[in-house]
């Protein structure tokens, strides 16, 4: 299952890498990846654990934003 999540991880941080501001709300996130709602959220958790992403807002239009400068 860790595999999984960890898969689900990387994705959603290489989306968020390729969108404008490095950011997008978790319901676009899981309307573009090909994964489940569980999974995405997951994901986005495992991003927050190693401190990768910031989270703002709630509800399906909470945002979700790198925190790393991946341009440098």
């Amino acid at each position: 299952m860790n595999y999984f999540i960890g898969e689900a991880a990387g994705k959603v941080y290489e989306f968020l890498a390729d969108e404008k501001n490095n950011e997008a709300t978790i319901s676009k996130i899981e309307k573009s990846l090909d994964l489940s709602e569980n999974f995405v959220n997951m994901g986005i958790g495992w991003l927050s654990h190693e401190g990768k992403v910031d989270l703002s807002g709630k509800g399906a239009r909470t945002k979700v934003r790198l925190t790393e400068d991946i341009n440098n």
